[in-house]
C-alpha cells in the first residue's frame, strides 16, 4: 500500500478466431486431427500490453506457452506472469479501508477496427486468501482509449479489496487509546512527587513513536489524509499542552506565599469549585463582636469565616480542573473517531 501498487500473479485466457487455420472443409484430415498445438512463432497472436504496469511496459509474449488451435480456427492462448500495476490508494479510513486496483489490458499498435477486445470475467479457481487483504469483488469493463488520432480497445479488470483490521486494531488503535487514557492521569500526580514532568514526557514520546509507525504504513501522498493520523496529531498536540499545563501547575505549587494570586487564577479556582461542588480554599477564623443587647449587656463574640487561597491549594484546584477538561476532551475525541470507523466499516 505504501508504494501504491498491486502485485498479482495470474494468466490471461485469450481466445480468437483465425480463418486461415480452419481445416474443417478438408475432408482428408478434418475428422482425424481435431486440435493441434503450436507456439507464437508460427501463428498470429494479438499484440497486447498491461498499460498501467509499473514494472515493465512491454507486449505480452511467452514462447514457452503453447497455443491450442481447434479445427474450426479457434485459438486459445494463456500467457501468465506476475504483474505489478499502479493503484491509487485511499487511506482516509485506515485501517478500515477498502481499495480498488485495476489491470488495464490494451492493444499495442492495433486499433478497434482491427481488434475488438471483450472481457468475460475473472476466474478465482486459483485464488488464495491473503492475511492482510480480503478479496471482495471484481468488475470487467470494455472501452476505448484515445492515442492521437487512433482509438485503442481496452479491458479494465477492477479488483476490490478490504483490509482485515484485526492486526492494526490490536497493535495500533488499542495501545493508542490506552496511552491517551494514561496521559490524562498526569494531573492526578501530586506536585511534590517530582514525577509529573517525566510522566508527561514519556507518554508524549510514546505518541510520537506510534505516529512514526502509522506513517511508515501509509503512502506518502497528500491526496488523502488518514483519520488515524489526524487523531494521533491531535493527541500529540494535547500531550504538548499537558506538558505546558504541568509546568504551570508546578510553578504555582512552588510559588512563595508573599506572591499575590492573579485574578484569572481566582476565576479558574471558582470554576473548579463549581465543578467539585465544594471549596478549594481554606477558611480562616475571624473573631467579631455582636452589638450590645437591649439591656446594655455586651454581646458575645461570634466566629466568622473568610476564604483564603494558598499556592499549594491553587495547584491542587488547577490539577482537578485540568484533569476533568483533558479527560472529557480525550473521551469525546476518541468516541468520534471510533464512531466514524464503525460507521464506515459496516456501511
Amino acid at each position: 500500500m505504501r508504494d501504491q501498487l498491486m502485485k498479482i500473479s495470474g494468466y490471461f485466457s485469450l481466445e480468437w478466431t483465425d480463418a486461415r487455420l480452419n481445416w474443417t472443409a478438408e475432408a482428408a484430415y478434418s475428422s482425424d486431427i481435431l486440435v493441434i498445438y503450436t507456439t507464437q512463432d508460427y501463428v498470429w497472436i494479438p499484440s497486447l500490453s498491461v498499460t498501467n504496469s509499473v514494472d515493465e511496459l512491454a507486449v505480452i509474449s511467452d514462447n514457452t506457452v503453447i497455443i491450442r488451435v481447434i479445427n474450426d480456427g479457434t485459438l486459445t492462448w494463456t500467457p501468465g506472469g506476475v504483474y505489478e500495476t499502479s493503484c491509487s490508494t485511499d487511506v482516509t479510513y485506515y485501517p478500515f479501508d477498502e481499495q480498488e486496483c485495476d489491470i488495464e489490458l490494451t492493444t499495442w499498435g492495433y486499433t478497434n477496427v482491427e481488434i475488438n477486445l471483450v472481457g468475460k470475467g475473472v476466474d478465482l479457481s486459483y485464488y488464495e486468501p491473503d492475511g492482510e487483504w480480503e478479496f471482495m469483488s471484481y468488475s470487467v469493463t470494455s472501452n476505448t482509449r484515445t492515442a492521437g488520432a487512433s482509438s485503442l480497445p481496452q479491458i479494465t479488470y477492477a479488483m476490490k479489496y478490504r483490509r482485515r483490521p484485526t492486526y492494526q486494531v490490536m497493535n495500533t488503535i488499542l495501545p493508542l487509546i490506552l496511552l491517551g487514557f494514561l496521559h490524562c492521569f498526569v494531573f492526578q500526580l501530586p506536585a511534590d512527587s517530582g514525577e509529573k514532568m517525566g510522566y508527561s514526557l514519556t507518554t508524549l514520546l510514546a505518541f510520537a513513536v506510534y505516529l512514526t509507525i502509522v506513517s511508515a504504513d501509509t503512502p506518502t501522498t497528500s491526496l488523502h489524509t488518514p483519520v488515524l493520523s489526524v487523531y494521533l496529531i491531535i493527541m500529540l498536540s494535547m500531550g504538548v499542552v499537558a506538558i505546558l499545563l504541568t509546568i504551570f501547575v508546578l510553578k504555582c505549587h512552588f510559588s512563595t506565599e508573599d506572591q499575590p494570586i492573579p485574578n484569572y487564577i481566582h476565576r479558574i479556582c471558582s470554576v473548579a469549585n463549581k465543578l467539585e461542588r465544594n471549596h478549594c480554599c481554606k477558611k480562616s477564623e475571624v473573631v467579631d463582636e455582636i452589638e450590645n443587647d437591649k439591656n446594655g449587656n455586651k454581646g458575645s463574640p461570634r466566629k466568622a469565616f473568610q476564604p483564603e487561597l494558598s499556592w499549594p491549594e491553587v495547584s491542587k484546584a488547577l490539577d482537578k480542573f485540568f484533569f476533568k477538561v483533558y479527560t472529557t476532551t480525550f473521551l469525546l475525541l476518541t468516541f468520534v473517531v471510533l464512531f466514524v470507523f464503525i460507521i464506515h466499516h459496516y456501511t
